[in-house]
C-alpha cells in the first residue's frame, strides 16, 4: 500500500515530542506501517525523524523562525490553523502528494483534521482518511476513531443524528511496548500527566491529594491558562520530561489520575499506565469509561468521594492484570494488522462499490 502521511505542521515529527498526541500518531504509523513493507511518504517540518521511505520539508526554516519566532516546541500547543507556516504546508503538500503518486488507490492521511483540510481539498483523487480522530469535527470521507464513545459523539453534528456511513469505523491506539517500563512496586505518589487545564479536572487531583496526604507530580505545559490554586504542599508542578523521565514517572506511580470533566475521546496516558502496570483513576465518561475496566485496570469515578476512596483501595488492582489487559488489546502489531485490513476494505471499495463488499468487511480481525 501506499501511504502519503501529512505531519502536524507546527512540530517536527519525532518520537521525543509526547506533548502533542497528534505528532506521535504520525509518528508511529509512519514507523509501523514502513516496517510492515508499505511505502510511506512523510511531508513536514525539516527537524522530522519520522521513519518512511521518503520525507519531504514541505515548510521554509525561514517562514518557521518568522511566524513562531524560534518558540520551543514546548510552548507550541494552541496554534491557529491560518497562518503563513499551514498555507505554505498546505500547498507544498497537495503539489508534492500529486507529484508522488504511486497507485489508484493511494492513501492520504490527515492525522490533524480540519488543519489538514486545505491540502486535503486539492486532492480529490486520492482516498482520503482521517485516521485516530480525537477531536469533535471531521471532514474526510473515511474516517476512523479510537473510542466507540468518539464515534456516538460526533454522529450527530456529522451524520444529521443519522448512522455513521459504512466506512466510518473504530480502531484501538497502538504502543510500541519497549518505550516503557513495567512496574509491579510502586511508590506513593500520584500522577496527572497531560495539559493544566481546568477542563482536564487539576483541582480534582489537587483535592485528592490534599484528602489523601498524598503526593501529587502534574506533568504538563504549566504556561496554559487555568484557575488551579497552587497551595498544596505534596504538589510537585513539572513542564516538560525526557521519554526516559516519563517512562519512570508513569511505572513508578501508585496511579495516574485522570479526572477529566468532559468527554475524553480517548486517553492515551490511561492505555500507557496499563502498560507500566499502573493502575488508573478516571472520570466515568468518554473514552476513559470505554477502556478503564472497573476493578481490574482502576476505578472509575463521579465525584471527589469516590475518587478517595477509589484510592484507598487502590491496591486491590494487581499491576500484572494491567499488563496483560494492554498487551492483549493495545500492542502496534496487533492495531497495525487492523489498519491493514481496514484499508483493503477502502480499496475494494473504491474498486468495486461498497455494496459489493458490505458483507466482506473484516478489518476488526485480530
Amino acid at each position: 500500500m501506499v501511504f502519503h502521511v501529512l505531519s502536524i505542521p507546527v512540530h517536527p515529527t519525532r518520537k521525543e515530542i509526547t506533548l502533542c498526541a497528534f505528532t506521535q500518531k504520525v509518528y508511529k504509523f509512519c514507523k509501523v506501517m514502513t516496517n510492515r513493507g508499505h511505502t510511506v511518504f512523510h511531508y513536514g517540518h525539516p527537524d522530522s525523524d519520522a521513519t518512511c521511505t521518503k520525507h519531504f520539508d514541505v515548510v521554509s526554516r525561514a517562514t518557521y523562525d518568522k511566524v513562531y519566532k524560534k518558540q520551543q516546541w514546548q510552548d507550541f500547543h494552541l496554534q491557529s490553523i491560518k497562518n503563513q507556516v499551514h498555507e505554505e504546508f498546505n500547498k507544498n503538500s497537495a503539489a508534492l502528494i500529486k507529484k508522488n503518486k504511486q497507485e489508484e488507490e493511494d492513501f492520504v492521511l490527515a492525522f490533524w483534521g480540519v488543519g489538514h483540510r486545505e491540502c486535503c481539498e486539492q486532492l480529490k483523487d486520492f482516498c482520503i482518511v482521517e485516521p485516530s480522530i480525537g477531536y469533535d469535527s471531521g471532514f474526510a470521507p473515511f474516517k476512523v476513531f479510537e473510542t466507540y464513545a468518539q464515534l456516538h459523539k460526533l454522529q450527530f453534528p456529522l451524520h444529521n443524528n443519522n448512522l455513521p456511513p459504512f466506512t466510518d469505523h473504530v480502531i484501538r491506539p497502538g504502543f510500541y511496548f519497549e518505550d516503557f517500563a513495567y512496574q509491579d512496586k510502586k511508590q506513593n505518589y500520584l500522577l496527572f500527566l497531560g495539559r493544566m487545564t481546568d477542563n482536564k479536572g487539576i483541582d480534582i487531583a489537587q483535592n485528592l491529594s490534599k484528602a489523601s496526604s498524598t503526593p501529587i507530580k502534574f506533568v504538563g505545559p504549566q504556561n496554559l491558562k487555568n484557575t488551579l490554586k497552587r497551595d498544596n504542599s505534596l504538589a510537585e508542578y513539572i513542564h516538560t520530561v525526557s521519554n526516559e523521565e516519563r517512562k519512570e514517572l508513569l511505572a513508578n506511580a501508585k496511579a495516574l489520575v485522570m479526572p477529566s470533566l468532559y468527554t475524553e475521546p480517548c486517553g492515551w496516558s490511561m492505555l500507557e499506565a496499563f502498560i507500566s502496570g499502573t493502575p488508573v483513576l478516571s472520570t466515568d465518561w468518554g473514552g476513559l469509561a470505554e477502556y478503564n475496566i472497573q476493578g481490574k485496570t482502576g476505578f472509575r469515578c463521579r465525584s471527589l468521594n469516590e475518587f478517595y476512596h477509589a484510592l484507598n483501595i487502590i491496591e486491590t488492582i494487581n499491576p500484572k492484570e494491567c499488563r496483560l489487559y494492554a498487551e492483549e488489546n493495545f500492542t502496534i502489531d496487533l492495531v497495525a494488522k487492523m489498519y491493514e485490513n481496514y484499508f483493503e476494505h477502502l480499496i475494494a471499495v473504491k474498486r468495486y462499490g461498497l455494496g459489493a463488499v458490505r458483507e466482506k468487511c473484516n478489518f476488526l480481525v485480530k
